[in-house]
């Protein structure tokens, strides 16, 4: 009980101080459940936007570059370690539930044969419907649509359109090999 008091302090003071330094940029129920060891970034006119009854857990790091947006529905839970990074737009859905180590990239570099990787981005929105659970270690990438009621397995890779209702798994197959000597 003392944990979660604390917990909601440090989350009203922490609401308080990011709606005095970014203004409406910032959208947050005040009683929200964000670990104090979660990053909550925003870079140029990065804006963020977290639903109520909205869990971060310890490790989350979630950032707004530039004229980027991210938009966390009400009653979704990321558990450790997630990140989000929007130089566009990343929205996720209401009550989502995220396992550990998901990555979330509206962006990648660009890269040519001749210079090879250059600090310019190409950015893609991406969209997660309500009600979608993505397992340990999912990556989104930029451009991905998953749609409502999805079901995306650990460890998969996700670069395009997900219809409602969909499971996605990986297909890996393990090889048992006698040690010989």
């Amino acid at each position: 009980m003392i944990k979660l008091i604390f917990l909601l302090t440090y989350n009203l003071f922490r609401y308080a101080w990011r709606r005095l330094c970014y203004g409406n940029r910032y959208a947050a129920h005040p009683l929200q459940r964000i670990s104090p060891f979660c990053a909550l970034k925003q870079f140029g006119n990065g804006r963020l936007a977290i639903g109520r009854n909205t869990e971060l857990a310890h490790g989350c790091d979630i950032e707004a570059h530039g004229d980027g947006i991210v938009t966390i529905g009400e009653g979704t839970y990321m558990n450790r370690y997630c990140m989000i990074s929007a130089h566009r737009s990343v929205t996720i859905g209401a009550h989502c539930m995220f396992g550990p180590g998901i990555k979330i990239f509206d962006n990648n570099h660009r890269f040519s044969k001749e210079q090879g990787v250059s600090p310019d981005l190409k950015s893609e929105a991406i969209s997660i419907g309500d009600n979608c659970w993505l397992g340990s270690d999912v990556i989104v990438l930029k451009g991905a649509r998953i749609g409502n009621n999805c079901v995306i397995g650990a460890g998969c890779v996700v670069s395009g359109d997900i219809p409602d209702g969909t499971i996605v798994k990986l297909r890996q197959e393990l090889t048992i090999e006698t040690i010989r000597s």
